[in-house]
């Protein structure tokens, strides 16, 4: 089986990052097939036409097409001219192409005429605590791409449930994130202290969290990451007296969060709005226990055999849930056990293997 990914959102020098989800698709689906990867990159800094350029990469052949994200009256044409560029340039005959999010999915499915095309969707422009809304423009592409594709595969369940309440065709089957469990697994000893690691920006609702630590006696929280939002929360932290027990520990690298997961007592994510993060998958193959807020899919991944659930916006609950948890005993083995079930490689690929298999039968 030979597959390729064509996606709008994939690690690059500048922003090794970015789109690091579909990568972990990407060695997925490896096991079980050869993959390539056409990376359709939206770049602030690119003028001119679209231009496409063979990247090195020690896992998968890739190409990226680089094109100027303004002026967003041709956004969508030097998009379609983009992909057209990037599927001329791509040596690669697929049995299946996989696109990542429905506008890498509507150049796809129109490029690969037989070739069976499947979306995996991960766009929390679906659910409904999302304040972003979709355009009639973004709606008519979505309606074409998952319309025209074989199968359509959202990250969760509420983010299908958020798909079909807009109205939108598709044949749906759930595919979750990935975790790497070669890099996120339990620890020996736990220092006591709460971590949370994400951007900091409005999504995340950081606000409320950092509100909920300074009700909870003794608790210490690590934040890593960072973002437009760190100096503001930074002020919070000074103006409530809590700067001895919150650490802001910026930019971490992959392997750094994995050392951090496995040493910390607890993860907290108290999201406005969040689709299936990974960062509470690795949490939970890192044996984590997880306090998150009840939105979007973050219920589908936490229950109290492995952490506890808020009401979002909401630091008197979030407080409560906290101490709740540091008071329970979990089976730190069985969350890690259970969160390699669902969302290893080994599983996700196997749930892939079976996908590409039907439709191209």
């Amino acid at each position: 089986m030979r597959v390729l990914f064509v996606t709008t959102a994939y690690p690059t020098p500048s922003s090794p990052v970015a789109g690091v989800f579909v990568k972990e698709h990407a060695r997925a689906a490896a096991l079980h097939a050869d993959v390539a990867v056409l990376h359709l990159d939206r770049s602030h800094e690119h003028r001119g036409l679209p231009r496409v350029e063979r990247v090195d990469d020690d896992e998968f052949p890739t190409w990226r097409v680089t094109y100027p994200w303004r002026p967003t009256a041709l956004s969508m044409p030097l998009h379609l001219l983009a992909a057209a560029r990037g599927w001329r340039a791509v040596d690669f005959d697929p049995d299946v192409v996989h696109a990542h999010f429905f506008l890498a999915g509507a150049p796809a499915v129109l490029l690969a005429r037989k070739t069976p095309v499947v979306i995996t969707e991960q766009w929390s422009i679906f659910l409904p605590e999302d304040p972003m809304q979709l355009t009639p423009t973004l709606r008519r592409i979505a309606r074409f791409a998952y319309g025209r594709a074989a199968r359509v595969l959202p990250a969760s369940e509420a983010l299908r449930r958020g798909i079909e309440a807009e109205g939108l065709p598709g044949r749906f089957t759930v595919v979750p994130n990935v975790v790497d469990t070669s890099l996120f697994h339990p620890g020996a000893e736990r220092d006591g202290r709460l971590l949370a690691v994400g951007l900091l920006y409005e999504a995340k609702g950081y606000e409320f969290l950092i509100d909920a630590v300074a009700q909870v006696d003794n608790v210490r929280l690590d934040i890593a990451g960072d973002g437009p939002l760190r100096a503001q929360l930074e002020a919070q932290v000074a103006r409530l007296g809590i700067g001895e027990r919150v650490r802001f520990l910026g930019v971490v690298p992959k392997p750094e969060v994995a050392r951090l997961m496995s040493e910390h007592e607890l993860f907290a994510i108290t999201s406005r709005y969040d689709n299936n993060p990974c960062v509470v998958i690795e949490a939970l193959a890192s044996g984590l226990p997880v306090v998150g807020t009840a939105v979007g899919g973050i219920p589908e991944l936490v229950d109290e055999s492995n952490g506890r659930l808020a009401r979002p916006q909401d630091p008197e609950s979030i407080a409560g849930e906290l101490r709740a948890a540091l008071a329970a005993s979990f089976d730190r083995r069985a969350i890690a056990d259970r969160a390699r079930e669902r969302f290893g490689r080994e599983a996700v690929g196997a749930q892939l293997a079976a996908i590409y298999d039907e439709v191209t039968n």
